[in-house]
């Protein structure tokens, strides 16, 4: 971040270049992964037993917003940003508990050539206000969508969270 409070753009990191369903699946994974550490507060490099975290080279970073910024597009991040801000400000943090992730599909690509891909999970998660007090969020399966750009390497163009 620099002094104005604005992130600077980082430097990207090409991940796993999405060529297979394994590849894709990793990608979202990881997202998955960044973004519960970026909503529990959890700064640290990602542990060696995580082996399903694909993108070898941002392991080291401990920021999980900065992870996100090596391959979500800035545009996408910075709205994402802007919408969690609410939830930054109040002092809550996920403590997160998601089941294991379900299914995985390809849906294809779209007219650009960019892969759209799912992955569906449960989630038993919870919110730590900032007393500390915790408050259960209903269980829900989830789907992550995903719009992967393959002539960025990877890089995620668009994603999206709904309830499944």
């Amino acid at each position: 971040m620099n002094g104005r409070g604005v992130w600077d753009q980082p430097t990207r990191v090409a991940p796993p270049q999405g060529e297979t369903p394994e590849d894709a699946r990793g990608i979202c994974f990881c997202l998955l992964y960044d973004l519960c550490c970026w909503l529990a507060s959890v700064s640290r490099p990602v542990p060696a037993d995580v082996e399903e975290y694909t993108m070898v080279t941002l392991r080291e970073i401990a920021d999980p917003r900065e992870r996100l910024g090596r391959y979500v597009n800035a545009g996408l991040l910075q709205s994402w940003e802007d919408a969690l801000q609410p939830f930054f400000e109040t002092g809550a943090t996920l403590e997160p508990e998601l089941g294991e992730a379900g299914s995985f599909q390809e849906r294809g690509r779209d007219a650009a050539g960019r892969l759209r891909a799912e992955l569906r999970f449960g989630n038993r998660s919870s919110v730590l206000d900032r007393g500390l007090r915790r408050h259960q969020l209903p269980t829900h399966d989830w789907i992550l969508t995903v719009l992967l750009s393959l002539e960025l390497g990877g890089f995620i163009e668009n994603a999206t969270i709904r309830r499944a």
